[in-house]
């Protein structure tokens, strides 16, 4: 279960072990608000009302759980993030009938007390992401059940990037995620600007569009930004790029930073919690401060230098979890066995 059938990394990680446990020859079901990951699915997700942090219609989200468990009589349930562990824990007897765990995918970092607190009161097994997101569960008096670190599949072939408007000699640099504060993508964009020759494209929507088109503007690059929406090709677009830059604020474990390490394309990104854990910088990715000037350096070194973003290319091909979600398919049946037993 999960708050919506959206895009983001959670979701996805939701189809993953939906994938492989139907695969394993078991009966599994969805209960989650309708989205455009609902096509991914087999079936019909059971519906839950939207939550939106909102107190108050957590009882009506757990009384759907509830509904979903009489209809399915789950050996295991399997929750994402505090909220819905919250509304499971309604539903379950804290975690018990059936026995229940919470996949957490990571918080800002303020808001780690209250996301603890959350899942306490519903009694529900947490499970990390990554090591980033098990340390800061441990930093705050919460030992997790197990760390299944995300993990995504191999890189499909290059979509080929005519179809962008590139001048010859531009290259092109790609950021993908929601447009919301966690992302930072302004940040992105104030790099550009010290970026000569360089194309940012942003495969990704959200509120704060018309924010970023200001930002881009008033650094003089609106020109050399392109907004290119929620895009299902991206993936393929990662092949394309001559660098991928991940600018957030804060993260769990990314599966944009996961795929764009498949991709064979060379990763730029923030040294925030979550990407500290996955890569080394210098090694098989480039990790910097959140500030406009360190991250245009670090585009154009990758941008400039061809020795080294071909060994950052390679080395970042080698990361756990970069081509197969073999492991993580793995890490949740083991888990399931483990509660249902």
């Amino acid at each position: 279960m999960i708050q919506e059938l959206g895009t983001g990394g959670a979701e996805r990680i939701l189809v993953s072990a939906y994938r492989g446990a139907r695969e394993a020859g078991h009966e599994v079901f969805v209960a989650a608000a309708p989205g455009p990951l609902a096509k991914e699915l087999d079936g019909e997700p059971y519906p839950l009302p939207l939550v939106h942090r909102k107190p108050w219609r957590v009882p009506a989200a757990a009384l759907a759980v509830r509904r979903a468990v009489g209809a399915t009589r789950p050996d295991v349930v399997h929750a994402h993030n505090p909220t819905m562990a919250l509304a499971a824990g309604l539903a379950t007897r804290r975690g018990s009938r059936p026995p229940s765990l919470v996949n957490i995918h990571g918080v800002p970092e303020k808001d780690w007390p209250s996301a603890v607190r959350l899942v306490r009161l519903s009694g529900l097994a947490p499970v990390a992401c990554g090591p980033g997101v098990a340390a800061a569960l441990a930093e705050h008096g919460c030992t997790p059940l197990a760390t299944v670190p995300n993990a995504v599949g191999p890189a499909p072939p290059p979509a080929g990037r005519e179809h962008l408007g590139l001048e010859p000699g531009e290259r092109l640099v790609l950021t993908v995620g929601r447009l919301v504060e966690q992302k930072n993508h302004g940040l992105a964009i104030r790099a550009l600007a010290r970026v000569p020759d360089a194309v940012l494209a942003i495969a990704g929507d959200g509120p704060l569009r018309p924010s970023l088109e200001r930002v881009a503007a008033e650094e003089g690059v609106n020109g050399r930004v392109r907004f290119l929406g929620v895009r299902p090709d991206v993936r393929a677009l990662m092949g394309d790029a001559d660098a991928i830059v991940l600018s957030s604020r804060w993260e769990g474990l990314p599966l944009s930073a996961l795929e764009a390490l498949a991709s064979g394309t060379p990763l730029v990104a923030t040294d925030v919690r979550g990407l500290r854990e996955l890569v080394t910088d210098g090694q098989d990715a480039l990790l910097v401060p959140e500030e406009p000037e360190a991250l245009a350096a670090a585009l154009g070194r990758v941008l400039d230098d061809s020795e080294l973003a071909a060994r950052l290319a390679e080395a970042g091909k080698r990361v756990e979890g970069a081509g197969s979600d073999d492991a993580l398919v793995a890490g949740f049946l083991a888990l399931y066995e483990k509660l249902a037993s």
